[in-house]
């Protein structure tokens, strides 16, 4: 039996901006390897993005594969935007289990040059469109008789990672725990994972190929995969998963044992 058959899913930022790695005919990064791999067991899938067009390539390679997913646009910016997903997918699937934010941006760095425009728009995205995405599922899980939330976070979150990105992603890991905490007596799980040095399309447009330093800085000598990520979340919305709540998970190869936190 597959690990999610018959649950409902619904994931933010599932689309892949780019570019393609090797191999690859079509980019594949985190939100659309996740939602591929729900898919793979056993889940329905609402694939939302603020790229309709991203969000659509990914429910189409689900399709592909013989699964079941729809697609739609929304940007966690908005709150409407977020309750319009939810509601969907209610109104697709019958029911909401399952939910994965894994919307996020970077944008400043440096405490003297970040502008304040900057900083707020971190925040609204990797922070609160989080919590308006749980505010609105958390009463369709419970409907549902519960359910578990996957928020990718960062291993940022764990050292001086830039004023805007580290900060977001480590209220991102408080905020997880409080909604673990309220919502565990709704039979709701809710969980981060903080990955690092992954092969994904964000870090591939931004910082170029790390490998050359991964097999400096991680004792396993390489960049994790994007499946390797989407496996973990996999196993946190899973059964299999039934007694972790409020835990924040790192996959990063080993990299931030090799340092002091």
């Amino acid at each position: 039996m597959a690990r999610l058959d018959g649950k409902v899913v619904l994931i933010s930022g599932g689309g892949a901006d780019g570019p393609p790695g090797p191999g690859e005919t079509v980019a594949i990064g985190n939100g659309r390897a996740t939602a591929v791999a729900c898919a793979r067991e056993g889940a329905s899938v609402m694939v939302t993005d603020r790229s309709l067009a991203l969000a659509q390539q990914t429910a189409e390679l689900v399709r592909a594969e013989g699964g079941r997913a729809e697609a739609m646009a929304a940007d966690v910016i908005s709150e409407d935007n977020c309750r319009a997903a939810v509601v969907a997918t209610v109104e697709k699937f019958g029911k909401l289990q399952l939910l994965v934010n894994n919307v996020g941006i970077v944008v400043g760095n440096d405490l003297l040059t970040t502008t304040a425009e900057q900083f707020d728009l971190m925040m609204a995205v990797n922070v609160r469109g989080h919590f308006f995405m749980m505010k609105h599922a958390v009463p369709e899980m419970k409907k549902a008789g519960g359910g578990a939330i996957v928020n990718v976070s960062s291993a940022a979150a764990l050292r001086g990672a830039g004023v805007t990105y580290g900060s977001s992603k480590a209220a991102l890991n408080i905020l997880t725990r409080t909604v673990a905490v309220q919502h565990a007596r709704d039979n709701i799980r809710a969980n981060t994972v903080m990955p690092a040095y992954i092969d994904s399309t964000i870090n591939r447009r931004l910082v170029g190929n790390r490998q050359p330093r991964a097999a400096i800085q991680v004792p396993l000598k390489r960049q994790g995969t994007v499946w390797e990520l989407a496996d973990a979340i996999v196993f946190l919305l899973s059964d299999q998963s039934s007694f972790i709540t409020g835990t924040d998970l790192l996959i990063d190869g080993g990299a931030l044992a090799t340092y002091p936190l």
